[in-house]
């Protein structure tokens, strides 16, 4: 039941993905990097902590940069489900341009879909809502982030796995600062999960990025590693 459902969302994934790289050709391209730690660990009862740090070279991977830090605290809401609310501070430093300082506040709700026979998550679906504020303007964009998620047992008793994601950003309102009702930007992920130590994993792979613009759109093609910690 659970392999059936696998397959039905995999194939919609796969195109996806084919579409949006595709789409590629016509937009402005830059190669980028993307490392990022994702720490969790338990508080009390129910209760955790989310720790995240992102550093990105940006601008044909080294040109500009972008760093981004993130706590949040959650809570065990069901067996496959939680609910975060946190913080988010993102210092852009684009080659050439202007740098940039935004305050986000931040909220998601995340379960696992569809899980195997043995109980491991194969997809999870995750909504986060954000209000995104920058210093030097008065006005807050909203904007809604579905992410969803495919992670499948390939090797070594299930401990490796193919990863792959898709995520779409709507801007819920249009800002005097840039930002424009309607889509935003699309992320598309394939890589690998492995484990690295005890409670740590890494996800190396690529990720397509596209933004949508009023002019040529952007087309950024990443290298991305993202470890997970347990804490």
């Amino acid at each position: 039941m659970a392999m059936s459902m696998v397959r039905h969302i995999a194939l919609p994934l796969a195109c996806l993905a084919s579409a949006v790289i595709g789409s590629s050709a016509q937009a402005q391209d830059d190669t980028q990097a993307w490392g990022s730690v994702i720490a969790t660990g338990p508080v009390r009862g129910d209760l955790f902590v989310w720790l995240e740090a992102q550093a990105r070279a940006t601008d044909d991977v080294g040109g500009g940069s972008q760093f981004i830090v993130r706590p949040a605290i959650g809570a065990r809401i069901a067996p496959d489900a939680h609910a975060i609310a946190g913080y988010a501070y993102i210092r852009t430093d684009p080659e050439g341009g202007r740098t940039t300082n935004e305050h986000r506040l931040w909220q998601q709700v995340q379960f696992a879909a569809v899980r195997n026979g043995n109980g491991t998550p194969l997809i999870i679906s995750r909504t986060r809502l954000e209000q995104r504020m920058l210093e030097g303007q008065d006005d807050t964009g909203w904007r809604l982030r579905q992410f969803v998620r495919l992670q499948v047992p390939i090797a070594r008793q299930g401990t490796v796995q193919a990863v792959a994601f898709t995520e779409g950003f709507l801007n819920l309102n249009s800002t005097r600062w840039g930002a424009r009702d309607g889509v935003d930007q699309w992320r598309t992920f394939v890589g690998i999960g492995v484990p690295v130590a005890p409670r740590m994993r890494l996800e190396p792979g690529y990720l397509n990025q596209h933004i949508f613009r009023r002019g040529e759109d952007r087309a950024n093609h990443v290298l991305s590693a993202t470890l997970f910690v347990g804490l």
